[in-house]
């Protein structure tokens, strides 16, 4: 009965097609299991002060699950991948069933929501820390510079697992 409910829950043998404009990878790795969607986010960013002399760039990328019920994308929730935009896969490297895209992720106006609320979260929650002035082992968080987060890629990926 349990594999039953599962298989109800599956979209199929495919992959749910969404829009053209939406781009959709697969996550290398796997061998075995379920695609699962997940909303993936991709970016570099500076850090820079004159005053302190500092000047650093990241690359960063995160993954959000996307449950079939999702409308609003939680990027608090977002996991750090080291999967970085040019190691994502084009086509499937398993033959596999699929989880159900949530309706929203289909829709252009919505996914354009999404890859800005990931810009805007990328603006509010990285930081570069700093050794503080004192011997006290206190550190200074310096936030992007101005202009300093660069969206590289928002995406569907799907995860097999």
């Amino acid at each position: 009965m349990a594999t039953d409910e599962k298989r109800q829950t599956l979209a199929g043998p495919s992959r749910p097609l969404g829009s053209v404009e939406i781009p959709q990878f697969y996550l290398p790795g796997g061998d075995k299991g379920v695609y699962a969607p997940r909303l993936y986010g991709a970016a570099t960013i500076q850090f820079g002060t004159k005053r302190q002399k500092i000047d650093e760039t990241r690359r960063v990328a995160f993954l959000v699950p996307l449950d079939p019920q999702v409308k609003v994308v939680d990027w608090d929730t977002a996991k750090p991948t080291d999967v970085l935009p040019g190691e994502l896969l084009k086509e499937s490297q398993v033959k596999a069933e699929y989880l159900p895209l949530p309706a929203d992720a289909m829709k252009v106006r919505t996914f354009t929501r999404w890859a800005k609320s990931f810009d805007r979260w990328l603006q509010r929650t990285q930081q570069l820390d700093l050794p503080g002035k004192s011997d006290q082992g206190e550190t200074v968080s310096v936030g992007p510079k101005r202009g300093g987060v660069s969206v590289e890629l928002v995406a569907i990926v799907w995860q097999l697992g």
